[in-house]
C-alpha cells in the first residue's frame, strides 16, 4: 500500500486532556500531576455541589413546612381524618422528589437521562408488583368514594369492627377483642361493605322464639314494657315486637328497637337478649329449645333417634 495513503492517527483536541497520563505511571511526577488534576476537578466542581446542597436542604424544610401546614388545615372538624393521614405525607415526598431531581440538576448531572432510567425501572417495578398497584389505587378509590370514615364501625369480608386507619395499601379495623384486623384495599373494594354508624339513625333487631301455646300479645306486652325507659334506645320511633317466622315448633319473633347512639349496638343487642331472657322468664312465657328423645324397641332392639324442640317446661312425648 503507498505511504500516501496510510491511515494516520486523528489528534486529540488540545481542550481535551485525559485524566491518566500514557505512560511514566511509576513516576512520582505523574502521581503529582494526577492530584493536581484531581483537585482543580473538585475545585471546580465546589460551586455545582454547593448549590445542590444548599437546593436540597431547601426543598428539605420546605417540604416538612408544607406537610405541617398541611396537616394543620387537615384537623378541622368537617375534614375526612383518613385524609389527615395520607396527604401530608404523600405531600412531604413529592416536594423531597422535586427537590431531589433540582439538586441533580444543579450538581451537573443529565436529568433528563435520569428520569427517563428511573421511568423504565418504575414500569418494570409496577409489573413485578401487580398487587401492590392495586392496593394503592383501590386506597384512592376509597378516599374519593368514602364508604366509611375513621371511627365508623363495619363489616367488612365478615369481619366487625371499628375503622382506626386509612391506608393508600390497606385498612385496618378494630374488633370487640381489640384486635387489629389489616385488610388489603383491593380486598376492601371488591367486598360488600356494610357501614352500621354512617346514618344517626340505626334499628337493631333481636331475634327469639316461644311456644306456640304463648299469646303472642302477651308476649309482646311483656317485652315492651321491659325495654321502656332504656338509655340507650329511642323512643321515636318506638319499639316494636313482631312474628317473623311460624317454625315446626316455636313461633319466630324479633324485638324491633332504634338506638340512640349507633356505636353501641354490639353491647345493646348483648344486653337486650339477656333481657329478652329475664323478662319472659318472669312472666312465665316458655321459651321452646331442642330436645333428643330416645325410643327404644324391646323386640328388634332397635334405638331410634328422634330430634324435636319443646317447650322449657312441657314434658316430652311418650314413646
Amino acid at each position: 500500500m503507498p505511504a500516501s495513503v496510510l491511515p494516520t492517527a486523528t489528534p486529540v483536541p488540545h481542550h481535551i486532556q485525559p485524566l491518566l497520563p500514557s505512560e511514566g505511571l511509576f513516576r512520582g511526577e505523574t502521581w503529582v500531576a494526577l492530584g493536581e488534576r484531581l483537585l482543580a476537578r473538585t475545585v471546580d466542581f465546589l460551586p455545582s455541589l454547593l448549590a445542590a446542597i444548599l437546593v436540597l436542604a431547601f426543598f428539605l424544610l420546605a417540604s416538612r413546612l408544607a406537610a405541617r401546614l398541611l396537616d394543620r388545615a387537615l384537623r378541622r372538624p368537617h375534614v375526612d381524618a383518613a385524609l389527615g393521614q395520607i396527604l401530608p405525607p404523600l405531600l412531604r415526598y413529592t416536594v423531597l422528589a422535586l427537590g431531589l431531581i433540582m439538586a441533580l440538576s444543579q450538581a451537573g448531572f443529565q436529568v433528563g437521562s435520569l428520569l427517563a432510567g428511573v421511568g423504565v425501572a418504575g414500569l418494570a417495578m409496577g409489573l413485578a408488583a401487580q398487587d401492590t398497584l392495586g392496593n394503592l389505587i383501590a386506597g384512592f378509590s376509597l378516599l374519593w368514594d368514602r364508604p366509611f370514615r375513621i371511627g365508623d364501625r363495619v363489616t367488612i369480608a365478615a369481619t366487625y369492627g371499628q375503622v382506626t386507619q386509612i391506608g393508600l395499601r390497606s385498612t385496618r379495623l378494630r374488633t370487640l377483642d381489640q384486635l387489629d384486623v389489616i385488610l388489603p384495599n383491593r380486598e376492601v373494594v371488591n367486598k360488600v361493605i356494610v357501614n352500621h354508624t354512617l346514618t344517626p339513625n340505626l334499628r337493631l333487631g333481636v331475634p327469639f322464639s316461644v311456644a306456640y301455646r304463648e299469646d303472642v300479645a302477651r308476649v309482646r306486652a311483656t317485652l315492651l314494657a321491659a325495654v321502656a325507659g332504656n338509655p340507650r334506645l329511642r323512643e321515636d320511633p318506638p319499639a316494636e315486637v313482631v312474628v317473623t317466622a311460624l317454625g315446626d315448633s316455636a313461633v319466630a319473633l324479633e324485638l324491633r328497637v332504634w338506638l340512640v347512639d349507633p356505636m353501641t349496638e354490639r353491647p345493646t343487642l348483648f344486653a337486650l337478649l339477656e333481657l329478652i331472657k329475664s323478662a319472659l322468664e318472669s312472666a312465665g312465657i316458655e321459651i321452646p329449645f331442642p330436645q333428643r328423645d330416645l325410643h327404644l324397641d324391646a323386640a328388634s332392639r332397635r334405638l331410634e333417634v328422634t330430634v324435636a324442640s319443646v317447650a322449657s317446661s312441657g314434658p316430652p312425648d311418650a314413646g
